[in-house]
């Protein structure tokens, strides 16, 4: 009942405050949205035994020496962080109030860079709650969580071809969790077409090309990666069931209608050559079209879910696009459909299936 809470007082509150106000600057707009940014750091703060590996993290708090496989796989923000923690005392819980900052004001920065782009962020935000599943995962994969927020923000910069600016941010990433060296892929992304045409034929093909792949992705990974090879036999090696695999395509419907609307030329008003509002959303549908398909090489190697999990923030894209062009041809239905769509599944996880990350207690009532 509380992540539904957040959902609807955060995206009531951003519509209320997007209808009757269009502050930009960063000071004001930060003290305006200081009451959503509170609800939404506290809620992963103070959680208690969310997820699998939340005493593990615990855990490290009387056993600091462990810490020293993070430093030796170069994941050094999420190492020093942790011997601040211990050094100054500060208690066990302490690294998921900070995983909870540092996420919520990240998160928080680019939602403030897509209002100032012109963006509806109180669809954004919904969107990002009940498909991405990331407000959830960061309680329990908080080091792979740590790392992955950086994934919308350096995609913003790469957006409009900001590289240099971006670095800094790439580097945090690595150094909270390496797997999230898989941001690289953005890099080259953003020198790809971006035209409509183009992107439905790298939907279309890059399944293909996975399906084609899946016998030489362990030569791929030895050859690249090879200090993730374990993982080809380890506990990740395992491949998900069909049953996961198709419950991964329920938003397949939503992205053939986006294509509809998309590929016959039907820009939104604000789909305006050069502005930022258009850089950030074609490239954000481009890494959606390139990376949606990786859900395949899961049906092998259960690893690549991570990867897919990773790229997860820019299904918000073509969704977005499909409800911002029903807004404005006044097909109120069209929305009202798309957003029970997305609402009922996440509410039938959260209240009737919950378990794991969709569970929630509170440390400081427990």
């Amino acid at each position: 009942m509380i992540y539904l809470f957040v959902l609807f007082f955060l995206s009531y509150y951003f519509y209320i405050e997007e209808k009757s106000s269009r502050i930009t600057k960063f000071l004001p707009l930060t003290l305006t949205w200081s009451p959503l940014l509170l609800v939404f750091f506290i809620i992963p703060a103070t959680q208690f035994a969310v997820g699998f590996d939340y005493f593990v993290y615990r855990g490290y708090y009387a056993h600091p020496d462990i810490l020293q496989i993070y430093f030796n796989k170069g994941e050094y923000f999420f190492y020093y962080v942790y011997k601040f923690i211990v050094k100054y005392q500060l208690g066990e819980q302490s690294i998921f109030y900070f995983a909870a900052l540092h996420n919520s004001v990240i998160i928080f920065f680019v939602f403030y860079k897509m209002r100032a782009a012109k963006f509806n962020v109180a669809i954004i935000f919904f969107l990002f709650f009940t498909i991405t599943g990331i407000y959830h995962n960061q309680m329990n994969g908080l080091r792979f969580y740590m790392g992955l927020v950086y994934f919308p923000l350096i995609a913003l910069m790469l957006s409009e071809s900001k590289y240099l600016r971006s670095l800094p941010f790439l580097f945090l990433s690595i150094m909270s969790h390496f797997s999230t060296v898989m941001i690289l892929l953005l890099y080259p992304l953003s020198f790809l077409r971006r035209n409509s045409h183009f992107v439905f034929l790298l939907f279309i093909l890059s399944p293909v090309v996975f399906l084609v792949s899946i016998g030489v992705v362990p030569y791929l990974v030895e050859l690249l990666l090879n200090r993730y090879s374990h993982y080809l036999t380890g506990g990740y090696s395992q491949g998900i069931s069909i049953v996961n695999f198709l419950s991964k395509l329920y938003y397949l419907p939503l992205f053939l209608a986006f294509f509809f609307v998309y590929l016959k030329r039907r820009p939104i008003s604000k789909f305006v050559p050069g502005s930022s509002y258009r850089n950030y959303l074609e490239y954000g549908i481009l890494i959606w079209a390139g990376t949606y398909w990786t859900i395949i090489l899961s049906l092998q190697y259960g690893f690549f879910f991570r990867v897919q999990s990773a790229f997860i923030f820019f299904y918000i894209f073509p969704i977005y696009y499909l409800i911002e062009y029903c807004r404005e041809k006044g097909r109120k239905y069209h929305v009202i459909f798309i957003l029970l769509y997305l609402i009922i599944p996440y509410v039938m996880k959260v209240l009737i299936f919950a378990q794991g990350e969709y569970t929630y207690k509170n440390y400081l009532l427990n």
